[in-house]
């Protein structure tokens, strides 16, 4: 009975982490100070980017050989309403660079070239709150072989960040 009783609970603690889904994204942002350039890597999972964009625009596959004008132009509106850098209230607006598919992710890469003035920027991370309220979005700013980490949710989304990060 014993070990009966322990398949069930093994069976039920199995399901209950396959029904539960993991959302998270990760962007990661480098510092190119000799080139005052931000460097920017942004990872979401295809099938939940691929939902996101078929609610915009039907019929949308997320793969390499479909409509790659139309998707890169989807994806660059999608992240440029996301992922928003301000500094002085303005927005620094970046270059889509293009993107890949790797295994199940979307790896989407940006650029942002920055004018001598700028020391810090706010940084906007909404990606994928509109698929869902569990969305979570990692933020990894690297500077001067320094990083620093920020969570984005849905109550948190903006952060300020310092092109010379100290800790």
């Amino acid at each position: 009975m014993r070990i009966i009783s322990l398949f069930f609970l093994t069976l039920i603690t199995i399901s209950c982490f396959a029904l539960h889904k993991f959302y998270v994204s990760t962007t990661s942002i480098k510092y190119i100070p000799e080139d005052r350039s931000l460097q920017i890597t942004a990872q979401v999972f295809t099938d939940d980017f691929e939902f996101t964009l078929q609610k915009r625009s039907s019929g949308i596959k997320l793969n390499p050989d479909n409509k790659v004008e139309l998707v890169d132009s989807l994806i660059k509106k999608y992240f440029k309403k996301n992922l928003v850098f301000k500094s002085k209230d303005s927005i620094l607006q970046f270059d889509y660079l293009g993107k890949i598919y790797r295994n199940d992710l979307l790896v989407a890469y940006l650029e942002i070239l920055l004018d001598s003035t700028i020391t810090n920027f706010d940084v906007k991370n909404t990606l994928l709150f509109d698929f869902t309220d569990d969305q979570k979005n990692i933020l990894h700013f690297r500077s001067r072989g320094r990083r620093k980490s920020f969570l984005s949710v849905s109550s948190r989304h903006t952060f300020e960040v310092e092109l010379n990060i100290s800790d």
